[in-house]
Formats: C-alpha cells, structure tokens, sequence
C-alpha cells in the first residue's frame, strides 16, 4: 500500500515538471545586462559616429579638396611638360636629319667661291682653256651634290631685294626706267639649305 502511493507521487510530480514552461535564462541575462548597463550600448554608438560621414568636419573636407585639386594640377602640369620634351625631341631629330649636310655645305662654300673667281678670269694663253674646262667640271659637280642635297644657289640678279635671303652691302642709284630695291649687282652667291639659308647673298642694291 505505501509503496502504491509513493509511486503515484512521482508520477504526479513528473507531469507537473513537463507542463511547466522552461525559461530561456540567456534571452534574460542580455536583457537584464542591456538594461541595467546601458553604457556599452552608447559606446558602441559612439564608435559608430566616428566614422559616421556628418561627424567629418567640413574645413577637413575643404583641405582635402583643395589638396587634390592641387595634385591634379601637378599632374596636369607635369603631362603638359612631357609633351613639350617629346615635341622638342621629335623636331631636333627631324632637323639634324634634314639639315645634316649644312656644316659639310658650309665648309665647301670658300672652295666653290675661289672656283668660280678663277673661271671669271679669261686665260690669254688657248694652252689654258683645258685647265678651265677641268675647273667647269669640278665646280658643276660640287654644285650637281648640292643639288641632291637639297641645296640651291641664291643669284638674285634683277630681283627684288629680300632681307630674308639677301645681305646688302651697299645701294646705288636707280637708272632711269629702273625700279628701286631691286638688285642690281651680286658679290657674293648665297646658298639655302630647304628652307634654310646656308649663307645669303651679298648684293648691292638701287635706290
């Protein structure tokens, strides 16, 4: 009989343990430490604010705009330069190719002046006129390799005078019917190299 009753005792505390609801203690102790410590709450509110982008002040922002601004400048500067260095080169190599037989030209012009100053001078002697002949020769062909070189002979005798191409030394009076800054006598040939002039023409001018 006492055995009977101890059994339906625990029988009847079983059930009420299983129709008690359990508590979730963890839900509580967050909510109890979120409440009762509300500190660490508003300090990780504050550590979200600093990198918040209305906490940044707004003179940080002008200097950093002004900074940049400043670099792009630089950098624009720095490109522009570039291109002028490149230009620069470019046409140094283009002229030393185009202009490469100046100095040879340069130093052959007294050659071609003493030539053609000798054949002005008519021999009085016929045993003479091959030498002459021989010295015709030389100077066409100086004057034939300038051709290929690009170099011409300035002779402006009867044209206008022209302070690019012509050097005058002295002016004469015009004769009647002759028009005035012309040229009427040359001295010197010039020699232009493409569209550079070697040596100008020294010439005497009418006035």
């Amino acid at each position: 009989m006492t055995n009977h009753t101890s059994e339906k005792s625990e029988k009847n505390n079983k059930e009420t343990n299983e129709s008690t609801p359990k508590v979730d203690t963890t839900k509580t102790d967050q909510t109890f430490t979120s409440e009762t410590n509300p500190s660490k709450s508003n300090e990780a509110l504050t550590e979200d604010a600093k990198f918040s982008p209305k906490s940044v002040d707004s003179d940080e922002l002008n200097k950093l705009k002004e900074e940049n601004e400043r670099l792009e400048d630089q950098i624009l500067r720095v490109s522009a330069e570039l291109a002028n260095i490149q230009k620069r080169n470019a046409k140094e190599r283009s002229d030393n190719a185009k202009y490469r037989s100046q100095s040879l030209a340069t130093e052959l012009l007294p050659a071609i002046d003493n030539l053609e100053r000798a054949l002005e001078i008519k021999p009085a002697v016929d045993h003479l006129d091959n030498l002459v002949k021989g010295l015709e020769m030389v100077q066409n062909s100086i004057v034939k390799a300038f051709k290929d070189e690009g170099i011409e002979v300035i002779d402006p005798l009867g044209e206008p005078f022209d302070p690019k191409y012509h050097q005058a030394v002295q002016t004469m009076p015009a004769s009647e019917g002759q028009k005035s800054d012309v040229v009427c006598q040359v001295l010197q040939k010039g020699y232009i190299l493409k569209d550079r002039v070697i040596r100008p023409a020294m010439v005497i001018v009418t006035q």
